[in-house]
């Protein structure tokens, strides 16, 4: 199988790894890259468009198989109106231009703890998106619930650097921790995971077990 891969989120930490991943991958054919300014990646199967968010064209969703979404901000850097507008406005909206444009497959980052019922909006709003992709009608539609992303953020505060490195020394198991880097590699190998099925939702233990699947291939 080949495929023909449309991706949002890429200049963020997982994003960018996503990307990376896909452009090395021989059974990638093509991958179209949204972002609402210009791409410093260059690569041959490459297409960067600049979009509005607000107003996604429907042409740029065309000749696509995949479609992977990896947009995502939170309430402390955006607040709340602008959270719920990139993780749900934007999410969905994406998604559903995928899927009209006979996008087969859509491949999206959530969160460990997303319940559409939690008190919590953050993880209310990710079990909510969630629920609403899963019952949008892709062939296969796959969730990907990591917990916390072991990365150095380009906005980095000191208390958000130091639990990530506790987690990362005293959480081998991966238990409340997951490597950006094997996010990056389940979420781009699964399109042609035939074992991971229609409607699916992988948890951090599903992910990391991927992921070293794949170190071992």
């Amino acid at each position: 199988m080949a495929a023909r891969v449309i991706l949002a989120g890429a200049t963020g930490e997982t994003g960018r790894l996503v990307l990376d991943n896909l452009l090395k991958d021989k059974r990638v054919t093509k991958v179209t890259t949204l972002g609402r300014r210009e791409s410093t990646v260059q690569h041959e199967k490459l297409d960067h468009k600049v979009v509005n968010f607000d107003e996604l064209p429907d042409d740029v969703f065309n000749d696509h198989d995949v479609a992977i979404c990896t947009l995502g901000t939170t309430r402390g850097k955006s607040g709340k109106a602008g959270f719920i507008k990139v993780d749900q406005d934007y999410v969905l909206s994406f998604a559903g231009k995928s899927h009209n444009a006979g996008v087969k497959q859509f491949h999206m980052m959530s969160s460990q703890g997303a319940n559409a019922d939690a008190y919590f909006l953050y993880t209310q709003v990710k079990g909510q998106v969630d629920n609403k992709i899963l019952e949008m009608g892709f062939e296969k539609a796959v969730i990907y619930r990591p917990a916390v992303l072991l990365v150095d953020r380009e906005e980095n505060r000191l208390g958000e650097r130091a639990a990530r490195w506790f987690l990362g020394w005293a959480d081998s198991g991966r238990s409340w921790s997951i490597k950006i880097a094997d996010v990056a590699a389940a979420m781009a190998d699964a399109i042609f995971d035939d074992s991971i099925t229609d409607k699916s939702i992988l948890t951090n233990h599903d992910i990391v077990n991927k992921a070293k699947a794949l170190q071992t291939d």
